[in-house]
């Protein structure tokens, strides 16, 4: 039984989002009974399923007409409270392609064809001098048909031999022929997700005595909606990490709301749904220790909204819809906009600013004049008549520099809390925190030089299926959603198409089926080949 955790480091835990010990405790009690349970063993039935839904879009409105929402931004996403409407995607120039097939998302040369489903032949695998010469950008070899084939093989395992081996059964033909070497993390997560949404087991059973009560024998023990979220992104990650591996590259999980913020025309727009990053590892050895990687080469966007639309709304129009893909937008340009820091120094947020140097607002520097001067001395006034914490008042601990509240210590060993007036706060008054990530070095690895442009990779998840999403993004339509106007160097306004963001997605691939994870696979391998190729007379790695 793990020690008790103190409200302090329970308040740790959660803002790292990393399960505290109860929680991992709770978490391992549930996989274990559950997974070692009989599913043909009658019980209560859990909620019916709820049938799956997935958004529909349709863009309207001229590509070309950019100019004239340019000066509707600020009247549109001032407050997104207030709701979303197909002006605010008609502002953003999105082109979308759906069901986009994969060798039109990839770049040529850089998808794994259906040859390499199968074993590698002896002669392919024969080591030779030219194959060894490929390189990927920090100068590891390229994986090949056999590091790809060793993985995509369990994807093509029977789900529910894989859930018996994951769970410890190991019986019939699974005992002898399933082999979890990649794949053994990310089926313990399926499991949790199937026992949600998969209903090809269900069975309803009524007695036939008086009271008629209904039974259940299957997998699931809820339904879809009722999932916690963090099984999907669970598993999504256990995924792309038996992908990413071979390339040397990891995932970075954002222990911060603050970092998925996107800059948008100065200001911070909060991103639902951003799960990670895939990021490079460094080749320094003292950043390694500290966990730091390179990137971001791709973002995972994960989402829990399983209802898209009222029941009189047509398709496309509802609510839901149109928000859920202005997050996906927002998600991949947050990736785009971190790339795009590459050689930049951070601007932190009211730098020389009078509402943050104490000293200069006091004085009415900086733009304070004597309206500020005033609301200064009324809270000091306040402050006054609330009096001075007394001797052995200590403020609360974890407690930040805006806190409302002391603790007050007592001879007996108890604590009274003590409230400050809302004036204190505002003299205690500081910048926000950052949007940079302490963890992340900020590269565009992947972008061709000289391009003007970068290719961002979005691996997006709702209900129990992926797509994979791909964005051409220009570095002037960056600079004008990020700064409000394009002055990226050699901006040229006769340019064509450059407020234009192009967006394709592939279809959506099903968890549950075999096919569909390895077609998933083969979409994440050639998306991180072609971000870490290394460019022709590149040092970099």
């Amino acid at each position: 039984m793990p020690a008790r955790v103190s409200p302090t480091e329970l308040g740790r835990y959660r803002k790292r989002r990393e399960p505290y010990p109860y929680q991992a405790f709770h978490a391992a009690s549930v996989y274990l009974t559950r997974a070692t349970a009989k599913n043909d063993h009658p019980r209560a039935p859990p909620a019916r399923p709820k049938p799956l839904d997935f958004p529909r879009y349709q863009i309207q409105g001229d590509l070309n007409a950019v100019r004239q929402y340019a000066n509707d931004f600020d009247r549109l996403f001032v407050d997104l409270e207030k709701g979303v409407s197909p002006p605010h995607l008609e502002t953003l120039n999105i082109s979308l392609l759906e069901e986009t097939p994969l060798d039109r998302l990839i770049p040529d040369g850089y998808l794994p064809p259906q040859e390499w489903l199968q074993p590698p032949s002896q002669a392919s695998e024969t080591p030779n001098a030219q194959h060894n010469s490929i390189k990927l950008s920090n100068n590891f070899p390229v994986p090949g048909h056999g590091a790809f084939h060793d993985r995509v093989k369990e994807l093509l395992y029977d789900m529910d031999e894989a859930f018996d081996v994951t769970s410890g059964k190991r019986s019939g033909s699974a005992a002898n022929t399933i082999r979890l070497g990649y794949s053994h993390k990310f089926y313990q997560h399926l499991l949790l997700m199937a026992e949600y949404w998969d209903t090809s087991k269900d069975n309803y059973t009524t007695s036939s005595k008086e009271n008629e009560k209904e039974t259940y024998t299957g997998r699931r023990y809820g339904a879809g909606p009722d999932m916690p979220a963090s099984y999907r992104e669970d598993t999504i990650c256990a995924l792309v990490e038996m992908c990413i591996w071979p390339f040397r590259c990891c995932i970075q999980n954002p222990r911060s709301t603050v970092w998925r913020k996107l800059c948008f025309q100065n200001r911070n727009l909060p991103i639902y749904g951003v799960t990670s990053a895939v990021c490079r590892n460094t080749t320094d050895r003292q950043k390694a220790r500290k966990g730091i990687g390179e990137g971001p080469l791709m973002g995972i966007h994960c989402r829990n909204t399983t209802t898209f639309r009222a029941e009189a709304a047509q398709k496309g129009q509802g609510r839901e819809e149109l928000m859920d893909l202005l997050f996906e937008v927002g998600a991949a340009l947050l990736v785009a906009q971190k790339r795009a820091r590459e050689g930049k120094e951070e601007e932190h947020p009211g730098k020389d600013k009078y509402w943050v140097d104490r000293s200069k607002r006091h004085l009415g520097e900086l733009g304070g004049g004597q309206q500020d001067r005033d609301t200064d001395e009324r809270a000091r006034r306040e402050i006054q008549a609330f009096g001075e914490p007394m001797e052995g008042v200590q403020e609360q601990e974890g407690s930040s520099g805006s806190s409302s509240s002391v603790v007050e210590g007592g001879g007996n060993g108890s604590r009274k809390r003590k409230q400050r007036p809302g004036a204190q706060a505002y003299l205690d008054a500081k910048a926000p925190e950052s949007t940079w990530e302490s963890k992340v070095e900020y590269k565009m690895i992947g972008k061709e030089a000289g391009s003007g442009a970068d290719k961002i990779f979005l691996l997006s998840s709702l209900n129990h299926h992926i797509s994979l999403l791909s964005l051409h993004v220009d570095d002037r339509y960056l600079d004008f959603i990020t700064h409000g106007s394009a002055t990226h160097p050699g901006f040229d306004p006769s340019r064509q198409e450059w407020w234009i963001l192009e967006v394709k997605r592939s279809r959506w691939y099903d968890l549950f089926k075999a096919e569909d994870r390895a077609e998933a696979m083969r979409g994440i391998w050639g998306a991180m080949g072609w971000m870490m190729r290394k460019e022709e007379g590149s040092d970099e790695g």
